[in-house]
């Protein structure tokens, strides 16, 4: 779906005065990403996705704002059931299992701090995952990630709300399930977008320079660009949870 309706605008809702919904410039409703049209919203949740997405290059994809896929999925489910599967997901969480390069992992270790902070001794370094499931986990003998972090987590996101968890599976979609303890801190504002960018480079191993802090000039804009769809999307959860 081509951003190409901007700039996109509000329209007061017919049946509600404090509800709106999302217009293009020809007047006609923005479409969610199955081509059904946005219920409508409360006025402010709208705005903040109008902003968003007309602050979009031209030729984006609609889905490269955040909050349209929020707003889009719970804009189509009727009944959201969104789950989390932490015990299971957390086995390939790379803030566990930092690389065997000691430079590299020292870098890791930097940029997990939150991690690392919240978790205190009960933080481990566990050999990679190079498993594809748990049974082959089990076949290889690889170890498991302990249950007083597995723990920790489930206790951690108790109070999660069908919106977070379902933030918490698109930015598992965006960023890759490796990162997923750095997701669920983001989630409840505990690191910054920005955080959660620079941790991601270094635990996938996408960054140009492994062995150096510094980013280049394209990771930055990169880190610059993602970091303002993130800030957007929790302006936008954190109202629609109430906060």
């Amino acid at each position: 779906m081509r951003n190409i309706g901007v700039p996109y605008g509000l329209k007061v809702s017919s049946l509600r005065s404090d509800h709106a919904i999302v217009v293009d410039a020809n007047g006609n409703p923005l479409k969610t990403h199955l081509k059904t049209v946005f219920v409508s919203m409360p006025t402010q949740v709208a705005h903040q996705l109008v902003q968003d997405i007309n602050e979009l290059p031209t030729n984006a994809e609609l889905i490269e704002s955040l909050v349209f896929c929020l707003l889009s999925t719970f804009s189509i489910e009727e009944s959201p059931n969104f789950q989390l599967y932490l015990d299971t997901d957390l086995q390939w969480d790379a803030a566990y299992r930092l690389s065997k390069d000691d430079e590299i992992a020292a870098l890791q270790y930097q940029s997990i701090s939150a991690v690392t902070k919240c978790l205190k001794d009960k933080w481990v370094s566990l050999p990679i995952n190079q498993s594809a499931t748990i049974q082959e986990m089990q076949t290889a003998e690889i170890e498991f990630v302990p249950e007083n972090i597995l723990d920790f987590w489930n206790e951690f996101t108790t109070d999660f709300n069908q919106c977070q968890i379902y933030v918490v599976e698109l930015l598992q979609s965006i960023f890759g399930g490796i990162h997923l303890s750095m997701i669920l801190l983001w989630v409840k504002s505990k690191v910054s977008g920005e955080d959660l960018m620079k941790s991601s480079l270094f635990l996938s191993c996408y960054k140009e320079d492994l062995e150096s802090p510094k980013f280049s000039k394209q990771e930055r804009a990169d880190i610059e660009y993602f970091s303002k769809r993130l800030s957007a999307l929790r302006e936008c959860l954190n109202h629609l949870s109430g906060q």
